[in-house]
């Protein structure tokens, strides 16, 4: 599972929800951790009946210090996201597949409450979205490859501002309308640079490569170039990139090649999904 973050500033949050914040910061300066929200959400899984969406909002958040302007906050939202996630799955594999995994009393509960949530706050947002077996191109336009940060072990994380991110996603988004007119890459740039410009402008937007960076590298995906120094790295955004580019250029060989790059690294990874 990948994740892309966007980390915003106390000043972002309601007066009252921002005096929240501050005084669980006082008490978790260090923020949570990656590990916490895996085993919070694995406990609700294997739960009788299995939980869809937690009962109570918990106030939780992953924690990121610029040293510039104070800490920077990425909330949880677990009940709005297990929500989407319901949404998603429902779009994938209907109602009856949903009903595989949880009870239909279970997820009866789970709509009246979102309709409920929904009711009170309807320009609520994620601050945080995920995907389970690729790492999608829509979100390597907002980096560079200079953004990369290797982590622990083969983690792997990209930070950018998100003045910079909205430059980059604004910049991709004409070049890819002007060569491909209307789609479904276009189409899917557009609304995470829609997402984007709901966040504060002094934001920071992280891409997490969670346990994907771990799977590139047993799948043997990980090239020679990528490992210079003994840091492993991934060069999708670099791929996206040149294939941005070329594509700006007309050069239709080289939007090719960097295409298939990036297909060819991913579609290792991708192959898992459907092993037994």
């Amino acid at each position: 599972m990948a994740y892309l973050r966007v980390y915003e500033p106390l000043a972002a949050f309601p007066v009252g929800e921002r005096a929240e914040w501050e005084g669980w910061l006082a008490r978790n300066p260090e923020g949570a951790t990656l590990a916490r929200e895996q085993a919070v959400a694995l406990r609700a899984l294997v739960a009788v009946p299995p939980i869809a969406v937690p009962e109570n909002e918990e106030r939780v958040a992953y924690v990121m210090r610029t040293g510039e302007e104070g800490p920077l906050l990425c909330p949880w939202q677990s009940r709005l996201r297990s929500w989407l996630a319901l949404t998603e799955l429902r779009a994938v594999h209907g109602d009856g597949g949903v009903r595989l995994y949880w009870p239909q009393a279970v997820l009866d509960r789970a709509d009246s409450e979102y309709d409920r949530w929904w009711a009170e706050d309807p320009e609520a947002l994620p601050h945080i979205l995920t995907s389970s077996w690729q790492i999608p191109i829509r979100w390597l336009v907002l980096f560079g490859q200079e953004d990369g940060v290797a982590g622990e072990g083969h983690s792997l994380c990209f930070r950018t501002a998100m003045s910079s991110a909205r430059k980059r996603c604004a910049r991709g988004l004409r070049v890819l309308k002007r060569a491909l007119g209307a789609g479904p890459l276009v189409e899917a740039v557009e609304t995470l640079g829609m997402w984007l410009e709901e966040f504060h402008p002094r934001s920071v937007v992280e891409l997490d490569y969670g346990g994907l960076m771990g799977l590139l590298v047993a799948q043997g995906a990980v090239g020679a170039e990528e490992r210079e120094g003994g840091v492993v790295m991934d060069c999708s955004v670099r791929y996206v990139a040149e294939g941005l580019a070329a594509l700006a250029e007309g050069d239709d060989a080289a939007v090719t090649s960097a295409y298939l790059r990036y297909r060819v690294k991913w579609d290792a990874v991708r192959l898992l999904a459907r092993a037994n």
